[in-house]
């Protein structure tokens, strides 16, 4: 789901100080540890690359966040950092092998497979959504036949996000969502411009893109998913978790929540991701998630027309993203350096997932925390450190 940058847990400032940063170096895994003591046998220019990275992860943890995880991907070597705690109630550190939810990340997942099919000719991206799903986007201002699936994928269909719906509860843990609920929800609000004309980021399109994936394969997009990315690339930390609440096994940091100064913190690890549905429900790693967006950014996954076309932005006019593709974001660095991939928050997490074309330096960052509105982008300092090496 779209991330809110948020957080300021004044509270947690204690764990803070003194807080533990954990490096993987391509060999061997150095335990959580002061970052003073991590191996000395570096070269100098690459230790302070990853110091760098570092620096800036202790700068994000002072936004307030509980913990800290992050891992990259260069030239065949990986190297993954984490600080802060995963767990509030027993101080446990994170850890960089955690498991953790990907809100709107799943968004690229739910792209590459709409891709896909256009690379199989088994839909064409310039088809209106009224052809595949009948009636399903009408009245109340919607026309179907105006919106393209192309539309859908780049935001610029003007579909409205069910988030705004005013009886919605996004905050309730166990509640169950359909995909046709949380569609009808997002169209019971008037368009929020005329297909093409604008740019506003829709939930509701992505659910939309899910159900026309079960219509075309007759199978559903958790199936495709699996089937076409999953299991060919041996994503075994990745899921599509459907109405489960639970995260897979035990390795994952706890997901907290608080949603205003006056509220307390609320663990929220356990919810109900189908409120997320295809637009962004899926749990995964940092190591699965590299491998993703290196396989997508290196030509793997979609011919090369397809490819092409995912990375052709409209703009959207908002400050640290560039252009938005087809389920896919740029974000262009003070260096000149395009970084190509997506931001996601659901209750409990947030996000970042990508790297520069070709697929060779791929940086996956998580936070065990959505929190509140109005603070900084949490990631945009150690996307600088990262790739302005």
């Amino acid at each position: 789901m779209k991330i809110r940058y948020q957080i300021t847990f004044a509270s947690l400032a204690f764990l803070i100080t003194g807080s533990f940063l954990v490096c993987t170096s391509p060999t061997s895994i150095v335990k959580a540890e002061p970052t003073q003591n991590v191996s000395s046998s570096l070269h100098t220019n690459t230790q302070q690359a990853h110091n760098s990275v570092k620096q800036a992860m202790r700068d994000t943890l002072q936004l307030g966040f509980p913990g800290i995880l992050a891992k990259t991907s260069e030239g065949g070597k990986t190297w993954g950092y984490a600080a802060g705690v995963g767990n509030l109630s027993t101080n446990k550190p994170m850890e960089t092998n955690f498991r953790f939810r990907i809100g709107s990340v799943t968004k690229t997942f739910t792209a590459t497979v709409v891709l896909q099919l256009a690379g199989e000719n088994r839909l064409n991206l310039d088809d209106s959504i009224e052809k595949w799903l009948p009636v399903v986007i009408q009245g109340n201002g919607y026309n179907g036949k105006q919106i393209t699936i192309r539309q859908i994928l780049n935001h610029t269909s003007g579909i409205a996000e069910y988030s705004r719906f005013k009886d919605a509860d996004f905050m309730d843990t166990k509640k169950l969502y359909t995909a046709d609920e949380l569609v009808k929800m997002g169209i019971s609000l008037p368009p929020d411009f005329v297909p093409g004309k604008g740019w506003s980021y829709s939930n509701t399109g992505y659910v939309l893109l899910g159900i026309l994936i079960e219509r075309v394969t007759g199978n559903s997009y958790a199936e495709e998913i699996e089937n076409r990315i999953i299991e060919p690339l041996e994503l075994s930390d990745t899921f599509l978790p459907g109405n489960s609440s639970v995260i897979p096994g035990t390795k994952h940091a706890r997901g907290y929540s608080q949603p205003n100064e006056a509220s307390e913190i609320k663990d929220v690890t356990y919810y109900n991701p189908s409120a997320g549905s295809s637009a962004g429900d899926m749990i995964s790693t940092a190591d699965d998630l590299n491998k993703f967006f290196s396989s997508l950014l290196g030509g793997k996954l979609l011919k090369e027309p397809q490819l092409k076309q995912m990375l052709t932005t409209v703009p959207v006019g908002r400050a640290g993203i560039d252009g938005y593709g087809l389920g896919i974001s740029e974000f262009k660095l003070p260096n000149g350096v395009s970084v190509w991939g997506h931001i996601g928050g659901i209750l409990g997490y947030s996000t970042f997932a990508g790297g520069t074309l070709g697929g060779k330096h791929t940086l996956v960052v998580s936070l065990n925390s959505l929190g509140r509105d109005n603070s900084p982008n949490p990631f945009k300092n150690i996307l600088l450190a990262e790739f302005s090496k």
